[in-house]
């Protein structure tokens, strides 16, 4: 206890230094020029935490889709849908950024890519029988009229695979999108909280039935290596076990 006070009076008595004194209310883009600016350094993102809590357990859900074609909802640069092809499925790529379709069609030449909204997915009835969106809903106010869209794309027995950052870590950390343009500016993309709840009444409602809820905490290292500043410590007692992601798997009936 006494070290974290000693560290609280040294950080006040730094407020006036520039490291401590910038700006934390950072400019705010809409999704389209959002991911736009950060189309050309978003595979950029390496030691990012969301990712590295997100792509195991979302990559492990989707080894076991049913057999036959994938649609990967905002699949952004390809991330997930790289993936999925190397691992020999057929695969839908959608995103409503032709910027980041662009770097994505960049990786995968080859790959059905489609420009489209979450609400309205360019694909036909049951065209599906797995499907992942992956880091994408958390954007929207009402995440019901796209879970609908997934749902409708799904065959009978179909699964669903969605990832999130957690809604404690957006609704009462405040952790955003956060990237740097080509400008050098920090900016970020707005996110919403959805907990349990909405996933829930949104999957009754459009026909999915829940199979699994996993959240995904920061381990220790990750939460020691969110002090930019120093005072690892401090960060590893604030932290470590904080929920950062959550994913879902949910079956059509």
């Amino acid at each position: 206890m006494a070290r974290r006070v000693q560290e609280l009076a040294e950080v006040l008595a730094g407020l006036e230094q520039e490291q401590l004194s910038r700006r934390r209310d950072l400019p705010e883009y809409g999704v389209g020029p959002g991911y736009a600016g950060w189309a050309e350094s978003y595979d950029q993102l390496e030691g990012n935490d969301t990712i590295a809590l997100e792509e195991p357990a979302v990559r492990s859900l989707l080894d076991g889709l049913p057999e036959g074609p994938v649609l990967d909802a905002a699949c952004g640069t390809g991330r997930h849908t790289a993936y999925l092809t190397a691992g020999g499925r057929e695969v839908i790529g959608v995103d409503s950024s032709s910027e980041m379709l662009a770097r994505a069609r960049e990786r995968l030449p080859r790959a059905d890519l489609r420009e489209g909204r979450l609400e309205h997915l360019p694909v036909k009835d049951g065209a599906v029988t797995g499907a992942v969106c992956a880091l994408a809903l958390s954007h929207l106010l009402d995440i019901r009229p796209a879970i609908s869209e997934l749902a409708r794309a799904l065959r009978p027995g179909g699964r669903l695979v969605i990832s999130n950052p957690h809604p404690f870590a957006t609704g009462v950390l405040g952790w955003r999108a956060v990237f740097t343009d080509e400008s050098g500016e920090r900016s970020m993309i707005p996110e919403h909280a959805h907990p349990h709840g909405d996933y829930i009444e949104a999957f009754e409602a459009a026909g999915l039935t829940a199979r699994r809820c996993l959240e995904l905490r920061l381990s220790r290292d990750q939460a020691r290596g969110r002090a930019k500043l120093g005072y690892e410590d401090a960060f590893a007692a604030a932290l470590t076990g904080v929920p950062a992601v959550i994913v879902w798997e949910a079956e059509r009936r």
